[in-house]
């Protein structure tokens, strides 16, 4: 339930609930302290306010009055004094007794017998008057009452009226201390009564509160020990399956919510890795495997490009020997009918000639054409890194952004997923230096096949011509002045083939370069995959120590 609540409602409840029963424990000892106050007031006003006036009363009548009295009797007052002194005495005894009737509180219980009756002490307090006044009423013209001079006389009316009076006003004492006495006695219940209301209410309230503190605290504990022994134990196993208890909708519910939406997060990102790192594990196999095949396939076109030159090199050769014949041929027109046994078997040589260079001919046809033909297989393989250098960029980019994501925790990958993207863009840019040489390399060949096809076909027209001179070698002693035309066209015909020749060599020798730098550019990205596939590994290393 309480988990429901934030945690500062709770801490408010936490200091509310006690300052609430601080309150009501205020409020019930300002209401006994009001009551204290109105039995205090009682006792005062009805018990002991009264005795003063009555009690003086009492002490006018019974003693007072009758100091006069006994001194006129003496002899030591006179009849004058006395009455004057003894009625000022009666008339603040008169005032006194009306300020105790205004005072007087209403009787209890009228009905016992043992309580005074204020008709009973109104009337003895009138007969001690009357007494008084009778006492004081002349018997002649000189003298008191006789009364007050007989011994006897005057006692027993002492003890009958104003004695009698006097008892009555101690036994109204009495009972008003009688009365004060139980409202003490109440008094001290109500302050024994909020002594063990205090004790108790304090005793319950510091045990709820206790209680209370303790639920609250407990309400933020637990979840914050549960939070942290999940954290401790995705950093002690690394497994990110693991989820916090979110029930609740308080500030540590939604930390734990947002605790298990990362957890999910990094679970789906280690996944991902999993599943590309695999894929690009395999790619930059492939890259290398290809790669070496590239390597391997320059190393043959070399030697096939090397033998080419060689073949070049004897067609010029031979060319030139045609040539340096030919020029001997001219100049020699006019001896062509005797030497024409022999230039029956120069042709045949020459046409043998011809015909081993149009064979050898065909054969760098073949090999340029072949080499053409793998160029355009390693621009495949170059447009295969290029798609894997990017989709390993990609890659890179997204474990980068994810790592980013992750904070403290991803740095490691970000450092791998940095190297990896560093070593695409490495990798593309030789992928694309590669592609640029192919094309040009693929250009050349297409220029070398152009030219290799010219020359078989000039080949092979000379052999057809070669043919014909034999054929007709009769007829070339009829035509001695058709020879020296003919033999210039072989001249020239052969000095043409001998530049062709030569710019074939020197195209082959470019291409054979080309091909070693090509070669080289194999085994760099050989080695950059290689080195890919290295960081694949270390990355999948550190993602494999996760539990996902």
């Amino acid at each position: 339930m309480l988990s429901r609540l934030k945690i500062r409602t709770r801490v408010i409840l936490l200091g509310g609930i006690p300052v609430a029963f601080l309150l009501l424990i205020l409020v019930v000892s300002v209401w006994v302290a009001n009551t204290k106050d109105r039995y205090f007031h009682q006792l005062y006003d009805e018990h002991l306010a009264v005795l003063a006036d009555v009690m003086a009363t009492q002490q006018l009548l019974q003693q007072d009055a009758l100091q006069p009295i006994r001194q006129y009797r003496t002899g030591w007052s006179s009849a004058e004094a006395t009455d004057e002194s003894v009625r000022a005495l009666l008339n603040q005894a008169a005032t006194h007794w009306q300020a105790f009737e205004a005072l007087r509180p209403p009787l209890a219980s009228a009905d016992d017998s043992d309580v005074v009756d204020y008709t009973e002490l109104d009337e003895s307090f009138l007969q001690a008057i009357a007494k008084y006044e009778e006492w004081l009423t002349p018997a002649g013209t000189d003298a008191l009452t006789v009364r007050i001079l007989n011994e006897s006389t005057i006692t027993s009316e002492i003890n009958q009226y104003i004695n009698h009076f006097s008892s009555l006003v101690d036994g109204f004492v009495q009972q008003q201390i009688e009365s004060a006495v139980v409202v003490r006695d109440q008094a001290e219940r109500l302050t024994w009564l909020l002594g063990w209301i205090y004790l108790l209410g304090g005793g319950v309230l510091l045990a709820g509160v206790v209680v209370f503190i303790w639920v609250i605290q407990r309400s933020i504990r637990l979840p914050l020990e549960g939070l942290r022994n999940l954290l401790n134990q995705v950093a002690a196993n690394s497994d990110l399956r693991l989820r916090a208890d979110d029930s609740g909708e308080d500030e540590v519910a939604e930390a734990a919510k947002a605790l298990n939406i990362m957890l999910l997060h990094m679970q789906r990102l280690i996944q991902d890795l999993a599943t590309n790192s695999s894929t690009l594990n395999e790619q930059a196999k492939l890259v290398q495997s290809s790669s070496d095949h590239i390597s391997v396939g320059t190393q043959t076109q070399a030697t096939r490009s090397e033998t080419l030159a060689a073949a070049i090199a004897q067609m010029s050769a031979a060319a030139s020997q045609v040539a340096n014949h030919a020029e001997r041929g001219a100049e020699r027109v006019g001896d062509t009918e005797a030497l024409s046994n022999a230039g029956q078997t120069i042709v045949q040589e020459n046409a043998g000639m011809i015909e081993q260079l149009a064979r050898q001919v065909a054969v760098g046809a073949e090999v340029v054409v072949g080499l053409q033909r793998d160029s355009e297989k390693i621009s495949d393989v170059l447009d295969v890194i290029r798609k894997i250098s990017e989709q390993t960029n990609l890659l890179a980019l997204n474990a980068a952004i994810e790592a980013a994501r992750a904070g403290e925790a991803g740095r490691g990958f970000s450092v791998v997923a940095d190297e990896v993207r560093s070593l695409s863009a490495s990798t593309r840019d030789a992928t694309e230096s590669i592609r640029v040489m192919i094309e040009q390399l693929q250009q050349q060949a297409g220029q070398a096949v152009e030219t290799m096809t010219s020359v078989k076909s000039q080949a092979e027209r000379t052999v057809g011509l070669s043919k014909n001179s034999e054929q007709h070698f009769a007829d070339i002693r009829k035509a001695i002045a058709g020879i020296a035309d003919v033999t210039q066209q072989i001249f020239a015909a052969t000095d043409e083939q001998q530049k062709v020749a030569s710019d074939t060599a020197g195209n082959i020798t470019q291409l054979n370069e080309e091909i070693t730098q090509l070669s080289g550019a194999a085994l760099n990205a050989a080695d950059a995959s290689a080195n890919m596939s290295q960081q694949t590994e270390y990355l999948a290393a550190g993602w494999q120590q996760f539990k996902a």
